[in-house]
């Protein structure tokens, strides 16, 4: 049997086991890069007497994920995307998706179900929701939204409704005529007026008053919109994708937004699944962002080491992808040496935890530093 076949190419070490009928799982601690690799040939040898077929995928920890779980997704991710007889390497397992002037890397199965979902709902004229944490990356939603639809040649304008107060941000949405309010000294369209057929992208838009939500009703409701302190009626072409990081369902029961205003906007909902829960992607993400950080800065490349990649896997990341590109930024621009090591990273990470709330005995706890 296969099982028995490869008995000769395992250390006394090693670990094997059938993972499925169809899936065998071996695990060579100890072993690293070239080692794996040769490895996943010799094996690839025994198990294609047996079955023409057969293909080896190889996960290293923990540059391939820090947790059995997350391993055994990317070594599988890498076997499935392995030539017939051949082999893969799990940090080669991504699809690069693009859309206008934006590629995101993509390897986890649920980010590469949402942007097939998102591919699809693009190409209608549904009001889509998009719903996340702080900084898992729902403008690139709405932007691959807008990219592959067939308003892509038209114009993407995007507000946030949490920066600006209510009168600016009736201004901005609806426009306004000369004299309307004190500095109004010329007629200013609206985005609803300026987006011209192409989309707006309403972010944070559960913080918009309950005044501002009936007005953006009628909006979507008749295509018409009237500019603040105006009479006249001007007939408006738009898409609306919105985002928010709370639960608009739940600020809906709580008599915050308005459910009819809600309906309008989830024509379609996105949920975007926070970075701690995308842990195939989280080590590919960091070395792409550390090597385009590093790459504008001049100096030669760096390496996480593994212990590094092992503190980054760990870590719970409040502030999801945005926080990991600002940390692979400061890496980039102050590791002097040729490796990155936990100590670079850790104090800058301990505060992102505390300015999200977390008590010093928590976040130090998190990421294994003494108390201070």
């Amino acid at each position: 049997s296969p099982a028995l076949k490869i008995e000769p190419v395992l250390r006394r070490l090693d670990l094997a086991s059938f993972f499925s009928p169809e899936q065998l799982v071996v695990l060579c601690p100890e072993s690293d890069g070239d080692d794996a690799q040769v490895r996943a040939e010799r094996l690839l040898e025994v198990l294609g007497a047996a079955n023409r077929d057969a293909r080896v995928g190889v996960a290293q920890f923990p540059d391939d994920g820090a947790d059995a779980e997350t391993l055994f997704a990317s070594a599988r991710a890498a076997a499935a995307d392995a030539p017939v007889g051949g082999s893969g390497l799990a940090s080669k397992t991504f699809r690069l998706v693009g859309f206008g002037p934006h590629t995101v890397l993509v390897a986890d199965a649920s980010m590469l179900r949402l942007f097939d979902l998102v591919r699809r709902l693009a190409k209608s004229e549904l009001a889509v929701l998009i719903q996340g944490e702080t900084g898992t990356g729902k403008e690139l939603v709405a932007s691959a939204l807008h990219f592959d639809s067939p308003r892509a040649k038209k114009k993407l304008l995007a507000v946030n409704c949490a920066a600006l107060n209510e009168s600016l941000l009736e201004s901005e949405l609806f426009g306004h005529e000369k004299g309307a309010f004190t500095g109004a000294v010329a007629n200013k369209p609206g985005l609803f007026e300026t987006v011209a057929g192409g989309t707006i992208f309403l972010d944070e838009v559960a913080e918009m008053s309950p005044a501002l939500q009936a007005k953006l009703l009628r909006a979507l409701e008749t295509r018409r919109v009237t500019r603040l302190g105006g009479i006249t009626e001007r007939q408006v072409s738009f898409r609306v994708v919105a985002a928010t990081h709370r639960d608009l369902a739940g600020e809906v029961q709580a008599l915050r937004f308005r459910d009819d205003l809600y309906f309008r906007l989830a024509g379609a909902t996105v949920w975007l699944p926070p970075l701690r829960d995308r842990k195939r992607e989280l080590p590919l993400l960091a070395r792409r962002f550390l090597e385009e950080a590093r790459a504008r800065t001049g100096p030669p490349p760096l390496r996480l080491a593994p212990e590094t990649m092992q503190l980054l896997a760990e870590h719970a990341w409040p502030g999801n992808v945005r926080e990991l590109r600002n940390v692979m930024d400061f890496a980039a621009a102050t590791v002097t040496g040729a490796t990155v090591e936990p100590w670079h990273l850790e104090e800058r990470m301990l505060e992102a935890l505390e300015a999200h709330g977390w008590n010093q005995t928590k976040a130090c706890t998190a990421i294994g530093m003494p108390l201070r």
